[in-house]
Protein backbone atom coordinates (compact mmCIF):
# COMPACT_ATOMS: atom_id res chain seq x y z
CA UNK A 1 0.00 0.00 0.00
CA UNK A 2 1.22 3.99 -0.67
CA UNK A 3 0.03 6.75 1.23
CA UNK A 4 -0.76 10.08 -1.38
CA UNK A 5 -0.01 13.39 0.57
CA UNK A 6 -2.99 15.27 1.95
CA UNK A 7 -4.80 11.99 3.29
CA UNK A 8 -5.40 9.53 5.74
CA UNK A 9 -6.16 6.28 6.87
CA UNK A 10 -8.08 5.50 9.87
CA UNK A 11 -7.74 1.76 10.95
CA UNK A 12 -10.68 0.43 12.80
CA UNK A 13 -10.76 -2.82 15.66
CA UNK A 14 -12.50 -3.81 19.11
CA UNK A 15 -10.42 -4.90 21.85
CA UNK A 16 -12.09 -8.46 21.78
CA UNK A 17 -9.91 -8.44 18.39
CA UNK A 18 -6.57 -8.77 20.59
CA UNK A 19 -5.68 -12.58 21.08
CA UNK A 20 -2.79 -14.07 22.99
CA UNK A 21 -0.58 -14.75 19.39
CA UNK A 22 -0.47 -10.60 19.37
CA UNK A 23 1.79 -10.92 22.76
CA UNK A 24 4.50 -12.11 20.31
CA UNK A 25 4.91 -8.95 18.67
CA UNK A 26 5.35 -6.52 21.43
CA UNK A 27 8.66 -5.70 22.11
CA UNK A 28 10.10 -5.17 26.04
CA UNK A 29 9.06 -2.05 26.71
CA UNK A 30 5.71 -2.79 25.37
CA UNK A 31 5.36 -6.20 27.21
CA UNK A 32 5.73 -4.44 30.66
CA UNK A 33 3.41 -1.67 30.04
CA UNK A 34 0.70 -4.08 28.68
CA UNK A 35 1.44 -6.55 31.82
CA UNK A 36 0.95 -3.52 34.33
CA UNK A 37 -2.57 -2.72 33.26
CA UNK A 38 -4.76 -4.79 36.33
CA UNK A 39 -7.77 -4.94 34.03
CA UNK A 40 -8.56 -7.52 31.00
CA UNK A 41 -10.09 -4.52 29.42
CA UNK A 42 -7.10 -2.17 29.76
CA UNK A 43 -4.69 -4.63 28.99
CA UNK A 44 -6.92 -5.68 25.71
CA UNK A 45 -7.09 -2.21 24.59
CA UNK A 46 -3.49 -1.69 24.76
CA UNK A 47 -2.41 -4.90 22.77
CA UNK A 48 -5.15 -4.34 20.17
CA UNK A 49 -3.55 -0.50 19.53
CA UNK A 50 -0.24 -1.76 19.63
CA UNK A 51 -0.51 -4.74 17.41
CA UNK A 52 -2.77 -2.87 15.04
CA UNK A 53 -0.21 0.39 14.90
CA UNK A 54 2.55 -2.27 13.95
CA UNK A 55 0.50 -4.28 11.27
CA UNK A 56 -0.80 -1.05 9.54
CA UNK A 57 2.43 0.23 9.21
CA UNK A 58 4.25 -2.95 8.04
CA UNK A 59 1.21 -3.30 5.06
CA UNK A 60 2.52 0.65 3.98
CA UNK A 61 6.32 -0.46 4.30
CA UNK A 62 6.34 -3.45 3.02
CA UNK A 63 7.59 -5.09 6.20
CA UNK A 64 6.04 -7.94 8.67
CA UNK A 65 4.92 -6.73 11.59
CA UNK A 66 6.97 -8.33 13.64
CA UNK A 67 9.55 -6.19 12.33
CA UNK A 68 8.10 -2.98 13.14
CA UNK A 69 9.52 -0.94 16.23
CA UNK A 70 8.74 2.06 17.66
CA UNK A 71 10.80 5.02 19.31
CA UNK A 72 8.63 6.19 22.20
CA UNK A 73 11.64 8.60 23.73
CA UNK A 74 10.00 11.77 25.16
CA UNK A 75 11.35 14.82 24.24
CA UNK A 76 11.28 16.85 27.25
CA UNK A 77 12.44 13.80 29.68
CA UNK A 78 14.29 10.55 28.14
CA UNK A 79 11.68 8.29 29.10
CA UNK A 80 10.12 5.76 26.72
CA UNK A 81 6.40 7.11 26.87
CA UNK A 82 6.55 10.31 24.19
CA UNK A 83 5.10 9.89 21.20
CA UNK A 84 5.74 6.75 19.38
CA UNK A 85 7.39 7.12 16.01
CA UNK A 86 8.35 3.98 13.60
CA UNK A 87 11.49 3.45 13.79
CA UNK A 88 12.84 4.00 10.28
CA UNK A 89 9.88 5.22 8.66
CA UNK A 90 8.12 7.80 7.27
CA UNK A 91 4.76 7.94 7.74
CA UNK A 92 3.23 9.26 11.07
CA UNK A 93 0.86 7.57 13.22
CA UNK A 94 -1.67 7.73 16.26
CA UNK A 95 -3.28 5.53 18.06
CA UNK A 96 -6.80 6.08 20.55
CA UNK A 97 -9.02 3.58 22.39
CA UNK A 98 -12.21 3.87 24.33
CA UNK A 99 -14.67 0.92 25.58
CA UNK A 100 -14.76 -1.23 23.09
CA UNK A 101 -13.40 0.60 19.83
CA UNK A 102 -9.46 0.57 19.03
CA UNK A 103 -8.60 3.31 16.30
CA UNK A 104 -4.87 4.37 14.47
CA UNK A 105 -4.55 6.71 11.92
CA UNK A 106 -1.55 6.96 9.65
CA UNK A 107 -1.16 10.02 7.79
CA UNK A 108 2.10 11.22 5.56
CA UNK A 109 2.09 14.28 8.22
CA UNK A 110 2.01 14.40 12.06
CA UNK A 111 -1.48 13.38 13.05
CA UNK A 112 -3.31 12.66 16.17
CA UNK A 113 -7.17 10.69 16.60
CA UNK A 114 -8.98 10.43 19.31
CA UNK A 115 -12.42 8.40 20.25
CA UNK A 116 -14.40 8.46 23.32
CA UNK A 117 -17.31 6.00 24.29
CA UNK A 118 -20.72 8.36 24.85
CA UNK A 119 -23.37 5.66 25.61
CA UNK A 120 -22.90 3.70 28.44
CA UNK A 121 -19.77 4.95 29.88
CA UNK A 122 -18.35 3.41 32.92
CA UNK A 123 -18.12 6.67 34.66
CA UNK A 124 -20.52 9.65 33.80
CA UNK A 125 -18.48 12.82 33.12
CA UNK A 126 -17.81 15.07 36.39
CA UNK A 127 -19.71 12.22 38.30
CA UNK A 128 -23.44 12.97 37.96
CA UNK A 129 -23.39 13.44 33.84
CA UNK A 130 -22.96 17.66 34.12
CA UNK A 131 -19.71 18.31 32.64
CA UNK A 132 -19.30 21.99 34.02
CA UNK A 133 -16.80 21.61 36.41
CA UNK A 134 -14.52 19.75 33.26
CA UNK A 135 -15.31 22.53 31.08
CA UNK A 136 -14.24 24.80 33.34
CA UNK A 137 -10.42 22.99 33.86
CA UNK A 138 -10.24 22.19 29.96
CA UNK A 139 -12.31 24.53 28.06
CA UNK A 140 -12.03 28.54 27.29
CA UNK A 141 -14.27 31.02 28.60
CA UNK A 142 -16.00 30.95 24.69
CA UNK A 143 -16.10 27.36 24.73
CA UNK A 144 -17.47 26.77 28.10
CA UNK A 145 -20.45 29.66 27.36
CA UNK A 146 -21.47 27.81 23.95
CA UNK A 147 -21.37 24.90 26.08
CA UNK A 148 -23.88 26.12 29.00
CA UNK A 149 -25.74 27.74 25.74
CA UNK A 150 -26.82 24.23 25.04
CA UNK A 151 -29.99 22.74 26.50
CA UNK A 152 -28.32 20.45 29.33
CA UNK A 153 -28.89 16.90 27.90
CA UNK A 154 -27.15 17.91 24.77
CA UNK A 155 -24.38 19.01 27.45
CA UNK A 156 -22.19 15.70 27.84
CA UNK A 157 -22.06 14.90 24.06
CA UNK A 158 -21.11 18.62 23.20
CA UNK A 159 -18.70 18.27 25.75
CA UNK A 160 -16.69 15.21 24.38
CA UNK A 161 -16.78 16.65 20.90
CA UNK A 162 -14.92 19.60 22.33
CA UNK A 163 -12.89 16.71 24.00
CA UNK A 164 -11.90 14.67 21.10
CA UNK A 165 -11.42 17.56 19.20
CA UNK A 166 -8.52 19.17 21.41
CA UNK A 167 -7.75 15.77 22.23
CA UNK A 168 -6.62 15.01 18.57
CA UNK A 169 -4.71 18.07 17.96
CA UNK A 170 -2.46 17.64 20.96
CA UNK A 171 -1.72 13.86 19.90
CA UNK A 172 -0.60 15.14 16.48
CA UNK A 173 1.65 17.84 18.25
CA UNK A 174 2.76 15.01 20.66
CA UNK A 175 2.40 17.05 23.68
CA UNK A 176 -0.56 15.03 24.92
CA UNK A 177 -1.86 16.08 28.52
CA UNK A 178 0.49 17.96 28.91
CA UNK A 179 -0.78 20.36 26.65
CA UNK A 180 -3.39 23.25 28.58
CA UNK A 181 -5.70 22.00 26.70
CA UNK A 182 -7.81 25.19 27.52
CA UNK A 183 -5.24 26.77 24.97
CA UNK A 184 -6.56 24.83 22.56
CA UNK A 185 -9.88 26.08 21.56
CA UNK A 186 -11.60 24.52 19.09
CA UNK A 187 -15.03 25.86 16.95
CA UNK A 188 -18.06 25.86 19.28
CA UNK A 189 -21.81 25.52 18.32
CA UNK A 190 -23.01 24.42 14.41
CA UNK A 191 -20.46 24.53 11.77
CA UNK A 192 -17.35 21.89 10.67
CA UNK A 193 -15.03 21.22 12.96
CA UNK A 194 -12.11 23.73 13.31
CA UNK A 195 -9.41 24.80 15.63
CA UNK A 196 -9.33 28.21 16.34
CA UNK A 197 -6.63 29.11 18.39
CA UNK A 198 -3.37 27.21 19.93
CA UNK A 199 -0.12 27.72 21.89
CA UNK A 200 1.95 27.23 18.73
CA UNK A 201 3.94 29.60 16.31
CA UNK A 202 2.36 27.82 13.74
CA UNK A 203 -0.85 29.04 12.35
CA UNK A 204 -4.20 27.39 13.76
CA UNK A 205 -5.21 27.20 9.50
CA UNK A 206 -2.51 24.50 8.94
CA UNK A 207 -4.27 22.47 10.61
CA UNK A 208 -7.11 20.02 9.44
CA UNK A 209 -9.79 19.01 12.09
CA UNK A 210 -12.76 16.55 11.62
CA UNK A 211 -14.94 14.81 12.76
CA UNK A 212 -14.71 11.12 12.51
CA UNK A 213 -17.86 8.53 12.18
CA UNK A 214 -17.26 5.90 15.02
CA UNK A 215 -19.27 3.16 16.35
CA UNK A 216 -22.67 3.70 17.55
CA UNK A 217 -22.14 4.98 21.20
CA UNK A 218 -19.22 6.67 20.65
CA UNK A 219 -17.64 10.40 19.22
CA UNK A 220 -14.36 10.69 17.36
CA UNK A 221 -11.50 13.13 16.06
CA UNK A 222 -8.77 13.42 13.80
CA UNK A 223 -6.26 16.15 13.44
CA UNK A 224 -3.29 16.67 10.71
CA UNK A 225 -0.61 18.87 10.71
CA UNK A 226 -1.28 20.07 7.12
CA UNK A 227 -3.58 19.20 4.42
CA UNK A 228 -5.70 16.37 4.34
CA UNK A 229 -8.78 16.15 1.84
CA UNK A 230 -9.55 12.53 1.97
CA UNK A 231 -9.78 9.98 4.84
CA UNK A 232 -10.54 6.51 4.37
CA UNK A 233 -12.02 3.84 6.88
CA UNK A 234 -9.86 0.62 6.90
CA UNK A 235 -11.16 -2.39 8.87
CA UNK A 236 -8.30 -3.14 11.27
CA UNK A 237 -10.27 -6.35 12.99
CA UNK A 238 -9.92 -8.13 9.66
CA UNK A 239 -6.19 -7.18 9.69
CA UNK A 240 -5.71 -8.48 13.50
CA UNK A 241 -7.64 -11.26 12.40
CA UNK A 242 -4.93 -11.97 9.76
CA UNK A 243 -1.75 -11.97 12.32
CA UNK A 244 -3.71 -15.18 14.47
Amino acid sequence: MTKEDGTADVWWARRQDASAGHVALLDETERRRWTAYRRDADRERFLAGCVLAKAALARYAGLRPADVRFDRTCGQCGEPHGKPSMRGGTLQHSVAHSGDLVAVAVAPDPVGVDVEQFDERPHPLGGDGDPAALARLVMSGTEQSALAALPPPDRPRAFLVAWTRKEAVTKATGDGLRAAFSEVVVAAGAGPPRLVSWPYERSPREVTLLDLDAAAGYVAALAVLGPCTAVTRRDGSALLAGLA
